[in-house]
């Protein structure tokens, strides 16, 4: 990769820039090489941090624990249709299938999920059962974001998905459109056991988790298709060896056009500009007939990448209503494993404390309801922690690494006993601190609209197109919508006549 040289003068013409070298930019670049046959001098990769990826990080945990391990993306969702798997196939990149389908969505399809009420381990019969509830709310919720009746869609469309839920299962209300059949056999369900709602509101944290946004922000037209949400069919996968092996075989045609350093201040495209003039933050300029920006949401939230003339007011508006999710992953190293081994998932319905939590430190605070198996998926002995949306940003926002860490190891005393081995070693993601992120990934949320990703897909100027992860409603937030993104601008760059 380039930073200085002929390759990064102060000033060039190129056919293409792109902005950002994650997977949506260099799925973009490297189909312009190797589909379309533009020259590598033709073409000009934008990256503002030393290295490429974006959120696709993979790192090793430490000096001691040279284990891969993902700060960033970490799954293939599904495999059958699926573009990244077949990205994966024809790069030779193996993937370890996980779940039979999402796990977070559908968990009951995934093998040794076990699950806990503090300290006391769900049986069989009570996992399954947790999953039946998660089954009957998501098929109410589906009914909901489907239904005709006006009266329904009055009272349900812009709740969100926390509102719904206390409708569905908490104390009834006088409201006549929550009097439903289908209401009557979700709660009957939820009767069944003495810890049913604990064990729905553990259904809505992993609801949580997949969309990385909190369930008071999340929106009814989430759940208009709940078989998939975000996802392809079939098994959910992990990269044994890295998903940064998909950004190393998309970046190996291209490397000679990757500028790294290389922070993009502005993008200007007037009429006054002959094609796209691209200026950086230390007086470095590119232009180019045509420009793919792949900059990620929150960046573009921020405002610190700057168009002239100004963007569309409804490109600003649709940047505006949509959000980043935000997702930390809290990575503990210990000396042996004293959890179950072939487990992939651990789920906490409820801390083994139960006494009301305060905002006096972490450890009162913080809550992990998921817990991911890194001795099952690398023989590593690491278990990783996860903390989304309002939680996330707020734990970023207050609590130093060792706070978290405690906050954590307290909580899986309180699961395994206090005679647990301390951890040696600990890794924390804090995706919303990062200048060039500002989130872990993008979501809809009751501000937004379902077609607010296709407006900031839409082209600007006839010469600037826009990319990345926030711009396919599919699967928005995932892999796939950022790889299809950098192709889809490709395809668009051909009708424009390139």
């Amino acid at each position: 990769m380039t930073s200085s040289g002929a390759a990064s003068a102060s000033s060039s013409r190129v056919r293409v820039a792109v902005v950002g070298a994650g997977l949506a930019g260099l799925a973009a670049a490297n189909a312009l090489v190797t589909k379309r046959g533009l020259l590598l001098h033709e073409i000009a990769v934008l990256e503002a941090q030393t290295r490429v990826g974006g959120r696709v990080h993979t790192r090793p945990f430490s000096a001691a624990l040279p284990v891969n391990v993902e700060a960033g993306a970490a799954w293939v969702h599904g495999t059958r249709g699926s573009a990244v798997a077949q990205l994966a196939s024809n790069l030779g990149v193996k993937l370890k299938a996980v779940s039979a389908r999402n796990p977070w969505l559908h968990p009951a399809s995934c093998d040794g999920f076990a699950l806990f009420d503090g300290a006391r381990q769900l049986d069989a019969a009570q996992v399954q059962h947790t999953w039946r509830l998660n089954a009957l709310l998501l098929e109410r919720l589906q009914q909901l974001a489907t239904a005709e009746d006006s009266e329904k869609k009055r009272t349900y469309a812009r709740k969100s998905l926390a509102q719904l839920v206390e409708m569905l299962v908490g104390e009834r209300t006088n409201d006549s459109a929550a009097h439903d059949a289908s209401d009557d056999a979700l709660r009957a369900a939820v009767r069944t056991s003495a810890d049913g709602r604990a064990r729905v509101d553990f259904c809505v944290q992993l609801i949580e988790i997949w969309m990385g946004a909190s369930a008071d922000a999340l929106q009814l037209d989430d759940f208009v298709e709940t078989d998939l949400i975000g996802d392809d069919a079939g098994p959910h996968c992990i990269v044994p060896s890295g998903m940064e092996r998909l950004i190393d075989g998309l970046a190996a045609p291209i490397r000679a056009a990757i500028r790294t350093n290389w922070r993009v201040q502005c993008v200007a495209y007037g009429d006054d500009v002959d094609g796209v003039r691209i200026e950086s933050d230390d007086g470095r300029t590119v232009r180019a007939d045509y420009v793919i920006v792949t900059a990620a949401l929150g960046l573009l939230k921020t405002g610190a990448l700057a168009f002239s003339p100004p963007l569309p007011r409804a490109k600003q508006a649709a940047i505006a209503r949509s959000a980043m999710g935000q997702y930390m992953k809290v990575l503990l190293q210990f000396p042996d494993v004293f959890w179950q081994r072939d487990a992939p998932f651990f789920g906490q319905l409820r801390r083994a404390d139960s006494s009301a939590a305060t905002d006096a430190d972490a450890d009162d605070t913080l809550f992990f309801p998921l817990m991911f198996n890194y001795y099952y998926a690398k023989q590593a002995p690491i278990l990783e922690g996860v903390l989304v949306g309002d939680t996330a940003a707020q734990a970023s926002a207050r609590f130093s690494d060792d706070a978290i860490v405690a906050a954590f190891f307290k909580q899986l005393q309180g699961t395994y006993g206090a005679h647990i081995p301390e951890p040696t070693a600990h890794f924390i993601t804090r995706w919303d601190k990062d200048p060039w992120a500002r989130g872990a990934y993008s979501c809809l949320t009751v501000d937004s609209s379902e077609s607010d990703p296709e407006t900031l897909r839409q082209l600007v100027g006839s010469k600037v197109l826009f990319a990345g992860e926030a711009t396919i409603y599919k699967y928005q937030g995932a892999l796939q919508a950022a790889y299809l993104s950098g192709l889809q601008a490709v395809e668009e760059l051909d009708q424009l006549g390139l």
